[in-house]
């Protein structure tokens, strides 16, 4: 695998308009404290020095009876680590994806990987322990429940409406088993992917065990934690934030607060990625998550009959704080309350939804972390590249809308963009000066010519997609082969690595696929790479 070339982020169009902010300039320098860049590390380790040793303590005791089935691996012995004042952590999470999901969750933990490595580099004095946080009180079993390849899609067909994903049990995988051994049958490490497959979802009971075994198989001699969130300790220490917020709701007033902040520096032109309710919280019952309502001093749980006073709910609270959940509002807050933790690594719309946070942080006074925005990696073969560059096209082309690609293709390889083009700029270069000479005659004759401007300029664009439609119909076989690899790079409109599973490159390059992506990946470089495969 090679690099071959790099999107600069404001040709970006998977990024929205707040994180791509955030990357490249000073315009929000407000909604965080520090920008990702490794000079200012060194204060936000002094910053977050104060974490408290008894957190450390609950927090590799939690990692030791997590990842006990672990303990031969590189990470396990990383854990006490922990222990010590100058050690920290930087963090990412995603969902319990079947499969791991998309490619960016390989991405992801590899680039969270690399970042401590060079923290370790140019900060010789800490420990940096990279941590993937499972999000296993998450309950949208759909949004997870299958994977994708080009041409094929797996899904673990069952019912479970509102549950837990952590909790979901890993039944009847025997069947997906045997569609992955029958679609990979010829592919050169078919027996390497099975194994991974059936370690983590035939083997283990759920699909915690399931993501957190798949993990420890995928990355084999790296370093990287796991954790779960849904523990009992770590619900402790967080206990306090959980009942001001229900004495209070402190985080609602905040984060609407500063959303309007956020509005009013970009005139309102923005999507909000999370708008906080009165009460950020989940409850938890067994398998089942249950969003709260307080209404008539009362807090009550929507789907369920069940409804608790005040004073019952604290009480249930303070005896049981693994029964609450964090809503997206406060999750941050959870993971930054547990962890010596000095930088999150997360995908454009969560970084967008960690710049509402801020003021939450500030009041509560934990250290707002160092962001870190997930690179993009597009994943292409040399045979498409030299494609690409026999038909006059640049790598870059590819990430221009499909109409765009192809209109850009038909107007450099074809006679459209000679004689009519140079007409057509002359026309235009030339309407200024003689709108000056009209205006000297008679001002109204200005006022005509820029009618008949207007209506030549409609003829002109209806006359150019008949020359476009025209131009498609002779070059269809060429169209048909950017359009092929236009789908390579978005397969169903998706960009790959929000759409493709890991397992179509693992199939053909086994663990050699994960090693050169870790090569590959630049985690202080915001711009999307492109990537020879």
């Amino acid at each position: 695998m090679k690099s071959n070339f790099s999107v600069d982020i404001e040709k970006s169009r998977h990024l929205p308009i707040l994180t791509k902010d955030y990357l490249q300039g000073d315009k929000l320098n407000s909604f965080y404290n520090r920008s990702f860049k490794l000079e200012n590390f060194k204060d936000q380790i002094i910053e977050k020095s104060n974490f408290k040793v008894e957190k450390r303590k609950i927090l590799v005791q939690v990692l030791k009876d997590q990842n006990k089935d672990y303990k031969n691996t590189k990470s396990y012995n990383n854990i006490d680590l922990l222990l010590k004042k100058n050690s920290f952590t930087v963090t990412t999470g995603h969902q319990l994806s079947l499969f791991s999901g998309p490619l960016f969750f390989i991405y992801k933990i590899l680039q969270v990987i690399k970042i401590c490595n060079e923290l370790k580099v140019n900060y010789s004095d800490f420990n940096f322990v990279p941590i993937f946080w499972m999000a296993s009180e998450d309950h949208d079993f759909e949004e997870i429940k299958n994977f994708n390849l080009y041409n094929k899609e797996f899904i673990y067909n069952y019912n479970y409406k509102n549950h837990i994903t952590g909790k979901i049990e890993t039944m009847n995988m025997d069947f997906l088993y045997e569609q992955i051994k029958s679609f990979f049958k010829d592919k050169p490490h078919i027996k390497s992917l099975l194994n991974i497959f059936k370690d983590s979802y035939v083997k283990k009971k759920n699909f915690s065990e399931a993501t957190r075994s798949l993990v420890f198989n995928l990355f084999k001699g790296y370093d990287i934690l796991v954790l779960d969130p849904d523990d009992y300790r770590l619900k402790g220490v967080f206990k306090n934030i959980i009942l001001d917020e229900i004495n209070n709701f402190s985080s609602h007033s905040i984060v609407k607060n500063s959303i309007k902040k956020l509005k009013k520096t970009y005139a309102e032109n923005i999507k909000v990625q999370a708008n906080p309710r009165l009460l950020n919280l989940f409850y938890l019952d067994e398998s089942k998550r249950y969003r709260i309502e307080y209404e008539n001093d009362k807090f009550s749980l929507v789907g369920d009959s069940r409804s608790f006073k005040k004073d019952e709910f604290i009480d249930l609270v303070k005896s049981n704080p693994n029964c609450i959940s964090p809503n997206v509002i406060l999750r941050p807050l959870y993971q930054e309350s547990i962890l010596p933790n000095i930088s999150y690594l997360g995908g454009g719309s969560e970084i967008s939804y960690w710049l509402e946070l801020k003021d939450l942080f500030n009041f509560y006074d934990i250290p707002f972390p160092i962001l870190a925005v997930r690179q993009s990696l597009a994943l292409i073969s040399r045979r498409d590249i030299d494609k690409i560059g026999s038909l006059n096209l640049k790598i870059e082309d590819l990430f221009l809308n499909k109409d765009q690609l192809f209109t850009k293709f038909l107007k450099l390889n074809n006679k459209y963009n000679t004689g009519i083009k140079k007409f057509l700029n002359n026309y235009s270069n030339n309407i200024d000066q003689i709108k000056n000479d009209l205006s000297q005659i008679d001002s109204t004759l200005v006022s005509t010519l820029n009618a008949l401007e207007t209506r030549h300029k409609n003829d002109y664009n209806s006359f150019e997609k008949k020359i476009i439609k025209i131009l498609k119909q002779k070059n269809s076989q060429k169209l048909e082969s950017i359009k092929n690899i236009f789908e390579r790079i978005y397969p169903n409109d998706i960009f790959q690595e929000r759409f493709l599973n890991f397992s179509h490159f693992y199939s053909i390059h086994g663990k050699d696929f994960i090693d050169s992506i870790y090569n590959f990946i630049e985690p202080f470089d915001s711009r999307m790479q492109v990537c020879e495969i």
